[in-house]
């Protein structure tokens, strides 16, 4: 069943009075449940695409329909509550709040929720334990390596139950060994269900997903899909 749909979509931007097409009529699918890596470099329009299917930005032309409902038209509410209910992100930088420990920042999206604490709890908890966490969580940031504070983003990410996670570049602030442990995660994910979108520059990350779809100047190179 199709989850993300894109159709023909464009998106322009204006830099010193010149208009550079960021997605030159981009048409995707990606189906519940499927692990995609998003490949090219810089300023190739990975990013924008991922903002895109993030509901952090809408296309300007085309068409985005996200489990089977049109997100284009919609107001910067309803784009923010399907953020917080559908989509999760994990980002190269982490994206944590220092003075919470790991179990603070996981519950942290829940509390937006208005979730109460005996609802949030197991959730934060079965999160913790999916990114084998759960002895740590009462740390703080300073006290966890690069890798544990990524996992701490992944189980942030876990504890909203959402249909999509977007990881961005989620290896490239850590060493070899860690990131490879961090896409082992993302596999195991993958493997219990999940909708994984995973945006790097690096070959060697994007063959770890089961489909790598190839970018370069707004474009899809379609020669190189597998």
């Amino acid at each position: 069943m199709t989850l993300i749909q894109i159709e023909h979509v464009s998106k322009y931007y204006v830099m010193g009075g010149e208009t550079i097409r960021a997605l030159d009529d981009i048409s995707l699918e990606i189906n519940h449940g499927e692990f995609v890596a998003i490949m090219g470099p810089s300023g190739s329009g990975k990013s924008t695409l991922m903002n895109i299917i993030g509901c952090l930005d809408v296309a300007d032309q085309g068409a985005f329909l996200l489990d089977g409902k049109a997100i284009n038209q919609l107001k910067d509410a309803q784009l923010a509550e399907i953020r917080n209910r559908k989509i999760g992100f994990v980002f190269q930088s982490f994206n944590l709040l220092s003075r919470l420990n790991a179990f603070e920042n996981v519950e942290l999206p829940l509390i937006y929720r208005e979730m109460s604490k005996k609802e949030r709890e197991p959730l934060v908890m079965e999160a913790l334990e999916a990114v084998d966490l759960v002895d740590r969580r009462w740390h703080l940031l300073s006290e966890l390596s690069g890798g544990q504070q990524q996992r701490v983003a992944i189980a942030r990410t876990l504890a909203g139950d959402p249909a999509i996670i977007l990881a961005d570049e989620p290896t490239g602030a850590l060493d070899s060994k860690t990131g490879a442990e961090i896409l082992e995660i993302f596999k195991r994910l993958n493997e219990q269900g999940r909708t994984i979108v995973l945006i790097t520059h690096d070959l060697a990350i994007a063959q770890q997903a089961k489909r790598v779809v190839h970018f370069r100047d707004g474009r899809l190179n379609e020669d190189q899909l597998p």
